[in-house]
């Protein structure tokens, strides 16, 4: 049983002390449509999944972030692009402890990753020094959202579609990639010609950045903003 609606996989491929996935999802899918996307990469790979659920539609960090500006407030302004341990942050935590009492993952194999506003979610909490993750994976990530203590020379692999029209490439590009390597993340990107998506080749080239490469072969995604 886990706490606050989160939902796990352990495939049967999963080995004695297996990798965890913790997926995070975005404002428009529950948990279950997260699982549903990585069934296959789990059997293959013998991931254990992972998938919390925040507490509103999307995740608070997110929501702080994404608020109007207040013009008589720009010290409100200033925080809500700046990360903190928030109420949801607490609830992932919470899920990963629930999960590993009940399934013996490899520690030093977990990894956060995230899809549109989890991606957002992911790279915020994922960077941050308090959390113990292996890499952070950001599939589609919207904004800007600064962490305070960041956990330099982590792993950090982003992925964005050039088509995206629900969240802008060019932000990923231009914004939240230069933060990523100003905190001092080891940050691998890879662009393709997609939309608000998850194409097969992305996920493939992201789980085998953070996990190692399963089978033969290059993966197609393209790597490098432009």
């Amino acid at each position: 049983m886990l706490p606050d609606d989160a939902v796990a996989v352990v495939p049967a491929s999963a080995g004695p002390h297996p990798p965890l996935l913790v997926l995070l999802h975005g404002a428009d899918h529950r948990p279950v449509w997260m699982l549903r996307q990585f069934a296959d990469e789990a059997d293959a790979r013998g991931l254990v999944l992972l998938a919390p659920t925040s507490k509103g539609q999307t995740w608070d960090a997110v929501a702080t972030a994404e608020a109007p500006p207040s013009p008589s407030s720009p010290l409100a302004n200033s925080a809500a692009s700046h990360f903190s341990r928030t109420r949801d942050v607490g609830r992932v935590a919470a899920a990963i402890r629930a999960l590993e009492a009940q399934v013996p993952v490899d520690r030093s194999r977990v990894v956060l990753g995230g899809f549109s506003d989890g991606a957002t979610f992911a790279v915020a909490m994922g960077l941050s020094r308090d959390t113990d993750f292996a890499a952070v994976i950001a599939w589609s990530p919207g904004i800007a959202i600064e962490t305070a203590d960041p956990a330099r020379g982590r792993r950090v692999i982003v992925a964005h579609g050039r088509r995206d029209r629900v969240l802008s490439y060019d932000v990923t590009c231009n914004e939240i990639v230069p933060m990523l390597k100003s905190e001092g993340g080891a940050v691998r990107f890879f662009g393709f010609d997609g939309g608000h998506e998850m194409p097969q080749a992305v996920k493939d080239a992201a789980l085998d950045a953070a996990f190692g490469t399963v089978g033969a072969g290059g993966v197609p995604a393209e790597e490098g903003c432009r």
